[in-house]
């Protein structure tokens, strides 16, 4: 059986060199392994944390590397930003043992490596101000302060100014809360708080989000009876926002144009009451399975599922719906909390999608019936793909107009994921 660092070595190396997902890959490798509470939560964290700093990191490993950087075989630069994460944030882990495990670990992983792991770390441990940031440059200096790519650090820049992007990047280093939404067909907020007390969990309601719960203690979600019983599903407060704005009603035809995994979808069918007809697409077929599955453990009975590209227009579907909730594929800076390896995106990956933006809003748009609403969403906090989306489509669009301010959610305070809701009426 591999203990949690060796499996923590694994999750790390496949998200930041293989280009794996870090929710998806650390799910994986707990269903594969037995660990208890204690090595579940040490695995836990020391991913997402390395994850989470790896620029940070690097900058101290570089100050104490011959070898640049780049030149640092992945399997070493993985196993010191492991060790250094435990130096420096892991107060479970004394020093001694940070530097052996990590020597341990990298005997095994890359051998004539472990000398140099060694040699790194304990020089690490010698200066007392190894972990400290000297850099001049403002914008170098946040991106290895808050270990967020050079290009997202830039571009935040110049939307919300340097204290705005400070305010953001302090917002991403705080552990977000575990929000989960009470499943209206099947209780209340109230019981579904007790039935997580007597399962050991700290169940508290939101005041400001009618059906949401903040949790803590709940150690394995998927484990949990009131999960398996369809009574709440796992949301954040700004994705159940977004649902609310859509304000769908029993007996209206909805369409959930972008609909894995599903959880909006699930909200949607229990704010309708199980009465009416979702149509729920998504590009993949097999992510499609997701949605089968939410709806099945919710008792959601009202949810059709199909394949369907969203940038290609269908018409077909030509003025069927009386709402299109949009919730656009996009850059994610918004829940970089959740998914650390968002953190280092470049301008590239960003901006690639900006014209698939364009095609789903504008195909979208044309399946509303006169009368009815679209929300345009993402969870990205990037200017260029909400504000200027939503402003060029209605450019072009006359038939449609703004009912109401744009949310703009920001994860400054630590509260809620970033955010972007516009609602949008056909109105000829």
């Amino acid at each position: 059986m591999k203990n949690p660092r060796e499996l923590g070595y694994e999750a790390i190396y496949n998200v930041i060199n293989q280009g794996g997902y870090s929710n998806i890959t650390i799910n994986k490798i707990l269903r594969k392994n037995e660990l208890d509470n204690i090595n579940r939560g040490f695995f836990t964290e020391l991913v997402y944390g390395t994850i989470e700093n790896k620029l940070y990191l690097d900058y101290v490993i570089q100050k104490f590397s011959k070898q640049k950087i780049s030149d640092i075989s992945r399997e070493v630069l993985v196993i010191l930003e492991m060790g250094l994460y435990q130096i420096r944030e892991m107060n479970s882990v004394t020093d001694f043992a940070a530097v052996d495990e990590s020597v341990k670990l990298c005997k095994k992983v890359f051998p004539r490596g472990s000398g140099f792991v060694n040699a790194v770390l304990r020089n690490v441990l010698r200066d007392p101000g190894a972990f400290d940031i000297d850099i001049k440059n403002t914008s170098e200096r946040v991106s290895v302060e808050y270990s967020v790519s050079p290009d997202i650090v830039d571009l935040l820049m110049k939307q919300y100014d340097l204290e705005g992007t400070e305010d953001i990047m302090y917002g991403f280093s705080i552990k977000p809360k575990l929000y989960i939404r009470a499943n209206s067909l099947r209780t209340s907020p109230q019981k579904l708080a007790e039935l997580l007390k007597e399962e050991g969990a700290d169940a508290q309601l939101v005041e400001e989000v009618k059906g949401a719960l903040v949790v803590k203690n709940l150690k394995n979600i998927e484990n949990s009876k009131s999960y398996k019983d369809g009574l709440f599903s796992v949301q954040d407060i700004s994705s159940m926002r977004c649902v609310k704005e859509l304000d769908p009603a029993a007996g209206e035809y909805i369409l959930d144009i972008c609909a894995c995994p599903g959880g909006k979808t699930g909200y949607i069918a229990e704010l309708m009451n199980n009465e009416g007809r979702i149509d729920a697409m998504d590009i993949s077929q097999n992510k499609l399975e997701l949605v089968t599955n939410t709806c099945k453990r919710l008792g959601v009975k009202i949810v059709n599922t199909s394949q369907n590209d969203a940038t290609i227009y269908n018409p077909d579907m030509a003025g069927k719906y009386d709402r299109v909730l949009v919730d656009a594929p996009c850059s994610g800076i918004g829940i970089i909390r959740r998914k650390p390896e968002i953190r280092y995106k470049t301008i590239k990956d960003i901006s690639s999608i900006y014209n698939i933006q364009r095609k789903i809003i504008q195909n979208a748009s044309k399946y509303i019936k006169i009368g009815g609403i679209m929300i345009y969403s993402t969870c990205t906090i990037n200017k260029e793909e909400n504000q200027d989306i939503t402003d060029d489509f209605l450019k072009k669009n006359g038939n449609f107009e703004k009912t109401q301010e744009d949310v703009m959610m920001l994860p400054s305070d630590g509260e809620s994921d970033g955010f972007y809701i516009c609602k949008l009426k056909r109105i000829s």
